[in-house]
């Protein structure tokens, strides 16, 4: 007999090797997927407030506070008032400039974490 009708399908322990990796890259995915989602939020928040009609005739505590505000209606906690430290409005004579760096760090078992890192930037 030939080896190519003895040998079918995949064994046990190749099998587990794939559950596993399956199974970890999900994990994976269920923890990267809200850091993603904040980051959307945070995108869209930038356009929304960078097209709002009179930006450039806006102080730059205005702006500040129309992007908190936004952040903190759309439960976005990567960026809030404690590390507002991550945002920076430049203001130029017709042009404002919104720059965000954060860091979120989640963990994912045991002592490991995941750790990403966002710098975002729109202008009028």
């Amino acid at each position: 007999m030939s080896l190519r009708k003895r040998q079918r399908g995949l064994s046990f322990l190749s099998l587990m090797a794939i559950v596993g990796i399956l199974g970890f890259s999900a994990v994976v995915g269920l923890k990267l997927f809200p850091i993603y989602m904040d980051s959307w939020k945070i995108d869209g928040i930038m356009k929304a407030v960078i097209s709002q009609p009179g930006i450039n005739e806006q102080s730059r505590k205005e702006i500040f506070d129309a992007m908190m505000k936004r952040l903190d209606i759309d439960a976005v906690d990567a960026v809030n008032y404690r590390n507002s430290d991550a945002m920076t409005i430049t203001k130029r004579k017709n042009n404002v400039t919104i720059n965000i760096f954060y860091r979120v760090e989640t963990p994912l078992i045991g002592n490991l974490s995941l750790v990403a890192e966002f710098d975002k930037i729109v202008s009028s």
